[in-house]
């Protein structure tokens, strides 16, 4: 009579192998896919010919007079409003004008909103996203405006991107087209590649036909630098002078908005600032300061926070209101309202409007402007809805074939699962993967929501990219999952069956993970026409990350098991005979 015998709990030990071996390239191939992915997604955001860019700007002139002889529109990178209330020289401009605020845009980052100042365009519909754009924008702008009007125009700051981020055909108020900066220079698509000495354009296409928006512009990073360049221009004839200085943002991002070091860097900003526009005469000539976004009492900017969105609005001089206040304000204001101080149209692509109640206009001119700019804002509200209405039919249009991608892959995932389990080579034990599954997530969105304040784009106290941050955060992460792995997999009968359930957690990592990046995927699709908001302009990357790290730890986790595996079957081999 044949004797009944329990079937191995696993299969052969070369099979088991084979099996982690399979999850380990599909791991790499996910990690690498995903990896790419995440270091790209700030990239993708960018938009070098957004829709307003494809149409000829709208030029209402409303034919009001000049109110100012000279406009003086400075930028304080990186002040909060209510930090703004402790500076003697800003102080003493309210008094003589106009003390109010206005609203930043999301997101909150410096460039994009250098362009919401001087062109009138949003971050939404100017394609400028983050401080990673490296193309000139290609909308119409302050500058522009004054230029063509026969105006001159000029700028210092200590930041030398600003005027990188206008560059024009030399003759021409035209931003050079993609194709066109393709035949100037070797590397058109990266502005920052002008910090590289190795790898200047400039260097290498000395007589490139672009110039600058400006008349005059002035970039001085040394100490004092920005006094120097300012005051030289205050003392000279241009009719718009725009001045940025960085000092407060780079002590908010080293030491924070609530720190002392962010209070010292505006006082010390604001005696520049006095010091620049010592000699201007108010009763000819304006001023108007602002800034392009506040900072996080840690430090960082980007999102929605009331410290990051609140900026001063502060005005003073000829053509200014005493005692006036700005009605729900935007930054994406001040362009026509300075084009307004200048009796200049607006830029034609903005998407602001002339900040008439701060102005000394009678009713006819206030009228004329607020026509002027109704008619601006019918055409370019009509272009930038358009564009998003169509971006989201095609999303929406899309969506279904996606989410069937991405179901089709969680079942052939799932098919191949049950192959493996029936193989022998795979064990889904509950109890080891309640453990060590969650660690990976627990810590890594812990992280995210503690350390990285609140799921904000501002979760980066220092500069830089947020999935580089994101990656530490899933290092650390992955690193706990790890040794809870490792933890649970200690009590397991035998090698073999230590192995299989290794290839369980190795398989439910991946899937838990990759589902969730690929359903981000079909519901958030590049390009970003219609931008994410804050959150989940966190959560996408952080779920391409976490695909990229559930991969790697996957690596180390098998890697392990087949190493602990190898050599406790050698432990076990018993020496051979002596002869």
């Amino acid at each position: 009579m044949r004797s009944w015998r329990r079937p191995p709990e696993t299969a052969p030990t070369r099979q088991v192998v084979a099996a982690a071996l399979t999850l380990l390239v599909l791991g790499a191939v996910g990690a690498v896919q995903a990896g790419l992915a995440g270091g790209s997604f700030m990239f993708d955001l960018e938009q070098i010919e957004p829709a307003l860019a494809r149409v000829p700007p709208s030029i209402q002139d409303p034919g009001t007079p000049r109110l100012a002889r000279r406009v003086f529109l400075v930028v304080i990178d990186g002040l909060r409003l209510d930090r703004s209330y402790e500076l003697a020289f800003l102080d003493e401009l309210r008094r003589r004008g106009v003390d109010s605020e206005a609203s930043s845009h999301y997101p909150t980052w410096s460039r994009p909103n250098y362009v919401s100042i001087l062109t009138g365009v949003p971050p939404r519909a100017s394609g400028v996203r983050t401080n990673h754009h490296s193309t000139p924008v290609q909308l119409d702008s302050l500058m522009d405006r004054a230029r063509a009007a026969g105006l001159h125009v000029a700028t210092a700051t200590d930041y030398d991107v600003l005027p990188r981020l206008f560059l024009r055909r030399r003759g021409t108020t035209a931003p050079p087209t993609p194709l066109e900066l393709d035949a100037e220079v070797d590397n058109p698509h990266d502005l920052d590649s002008l910090e590289q000495p190795a790898a200047q354009p400039g260097v290498r296409s000395p007589d490139a036909d672009l110039a600058s928006p400006f008349d005059d512009a002035r970039y001085a990073p040394w100490p004092g630098g920005f006094s120097e360049a300012g005051s030289a221009l205050a003392a000279g004839g241009a009719d718009l002078v725009v001045l940025l200085v960085g000092a407060v943002d780079a002590a908010g991002h080293a030491r924070g908005g609530d720190s002392p070091e962010y209070r010292e860097a505006a006082a010390v900003a604001d005696r520049a600032v006095a010091r620049v526009l010592a000699h201007v005469d108010l009763a000819q000539d304006a001023v108007i300061v602002t800034a392009d976004h506040g900072h996080t009492g840690r430090g960082g900017h980007g999102g929605v926070e009331p410290e990051v969105l609140a900026v001063p609005l502060i005005a003073a001089g000829a053509g200014i209101r005493p005692g006036a206040s700005a009605q729900d304000a935007q930054l994406i204001d001040l362009a026509p309202t300075v084009s307004a101080l200048l009796a200049l149209p607006a830029p034609g692509h903005g998407l602001g409007r002339t900040l008439v109640e701060l102005l000394a206009l009678d009713d006819a001119a206030r009228a004329h402007r607020i026509a002027a700019d109704q008619l601006r804002l019918a055409a370019t509200r009509a272009v930038v809805d358009a564009a998003e209405a169509s971006a989201a039919a095609d999303v929406l249009a899309h969506r279904a074939e996606r989410i069937a991608l991405v179901a089709g892959g969680a079942l052939l995932a799932g098919a191949l699962a049950l192959l493996l389990i029936r193989r022998r080579v795979l064990r889904l034990d509950r109890r080891v993967l309640l453990v060590s599954i969650p660690a990976f997530f627990v810590v890594y969105y812990g992280l995210l929501a503690t350390l990285g304040q609140r799921f904000s784009p501002s979760l980066l106290p220092a500069q830089g990219n947020l999935a580089g941050q994101m990656v530490r955060y899933g290092l650390i992460s992955m690193l706990f999952q790890l040794v809870a792995s490792l933890w649970a997999l200690r009590n397991q009968p035998t090698l073999g069956e230590r192995l299989a359930a290794a290839n369980g957690i190795a398989w439910t990592g991946l899937m838990s993970t990759m589902v969730v990046a690929g359903l981000f995927w079909a519901f958030f699709p590049p390009p970003y026409v219609d931008l994410p908001g804050p959150l989940w302009l966190v959560l996408i990357p952080a779920a391409l990350v976490a695909v990229a790290c559930a991969a790697i730890n996957v690596a180390l986790t098998l890697a392990l098991e087949v190493i602990i595996f190898a050599a406790r079957a050698w432990m076990r081999v018993p020496p051979p005979l002596d002869p």
